[in-house]
């Protein structure tokens, strides 16, 4: 017994789905065919890179974690961050007041 089908919609911009029909139309095939070969092929790259295995990051620590290390590379930050906030805070109201 085959699995009951689940849909998917999209909303798109008028140029991309014209874009879209028009390259699937090229190809021979029907949008729903061409997308649905254009995200099996991101799937299966996706699988075998194992982006799939991985854990979903929801939690905010290691969301922070995650982009600690994308800018800062991993080193650590010289300074208490509290004094930090407090900087990054002073320079934001004195931006602000400048502004008004």
């Amino acid at each position: 017994m085959e699995a009951k089908k689940k849909r998917l919609t999209l909303d798109l911009d008028p140029a991309f789905q014209r874009r879209l029909k028009a390259t699937a139309a090229l190809k021979g095939v029907g949008v729903r065919g061409y997308c649905l070969a254009a995200i099996g092929r991101e799937l299966a790259q996706d699988e075998a890179s194992g982006v799939s295995g991985q854990r979903p990051v929801f939690f905010r620590a290691e969301r922070l974690a995650l982009r600690r290390k994308e800018i800062f590379g991993g080193k650590p930050l010289s300074g208490d961050a509290a004094d930090l906030i407090r900087e990054a805070r002073e320079i934001r109201d004195a931006e602000t007041k400048e502004w008004a």
